[in-house]
């Protein structure tokens, strides 16, 4: 009998412990109008883990993961062309990885289909992406160009709707197609890679990547897309 109250008190904390993590009408990341009134203390560049998932665009991949790793944050990269994230590759693309068929696509992604299955081998290996970096429990998920379709919506779903449940912010950067569920994912970035222009006044000038990192895992005030660059 007591094992069988123990069961259940261990079962309703695993339920009372997830939807903590799952802020009811809002975004992992996005549930703060302002900025508290007492100060906190803030999350260090160094403690912050990112698990960047790549797109087709690799050149811009690599702009946004070295500037990541060059403000000292751990950078994990899923590239569309491996089956595994790299070994915390901290300076942004080093790191060992495992090849794999699944992901093999050309410079514009044209043979991503699998002529056999209809697959799409890019949002499969993607996805796998983010499972594992929900499992690697980093603080927060960046995905570069995601496409959700018609075909892979409901994969995309279930894939994010894991990373919520687990308290992990998304954030979007330049996506093709978002999910049309905004609650999976905190803010979209508008990635430049050029430098900032020097008319840019205090309302205009993008953040740099990093900040705009550091906001959403800290849960701080934001809106829902947002600039950036990578200077």
């Amino acid at each position: 009998m007591t094992r069988r109250i123990l069961g259940l008190l261990a079962c309703m904390a695993a339920v009372l412990s997830l939807a903590a993590c799952t802020p009811a009408g809002r975004a992992v990341g996005d549930t703060q109008d302002s900025m508290p009134e007492v100060a906190h203390d803030s999350t260090h560049p160094t403690d912050v883990t990112v698990g960047f998932v790549g797109s087709t665009d690799t050149a811009a991949d690599e702009f946004v993961i070295n500037a990541l790793s060059d403000d000292k944050l751990n950078v994990y990269y899923a590239s569309l062309e491996t089956s595994a994230s790299s070994a915390n590759a901290t300076d942004g693309v080093s790191g060992e990885t495992e090849s794999s068929d699944a992901g093999t696509t050309s410079e514009n992604g044209a043979d991503s289909m699998d002529a056999h299955t209809g697959v799409d081998k890019n949002a499969v290996t993607a996805q796998q992406g983010v499972a594992d970096f929900v499992a690697r429990a980093v603080k927060i998920v960046v995905i570069s160009g995601i496409d959700v379709t018609d075909a892979n919506r409901e994969s995309w779903n279930q894939t994010l709707t894991n990373a919520r449940e687990a308290g992990i912010p998304v954030a979007l950067i330049d996506p093709k197609h978002a999910p049309e569920d905004e609650l999976l994912y905190a803010v979209i970035l508008h990635l430049n890679t050029n430098s900032v222009d020097s008319g840019d006044t205090a309302d205009t000038k993008p953040m740099t990547i990093t900040d705009a990192v550091l906001t959403i895992t800290r849960d701080e005030p934001h809106e829902r897309e947002i600039k950036v660059t990578v200077s």
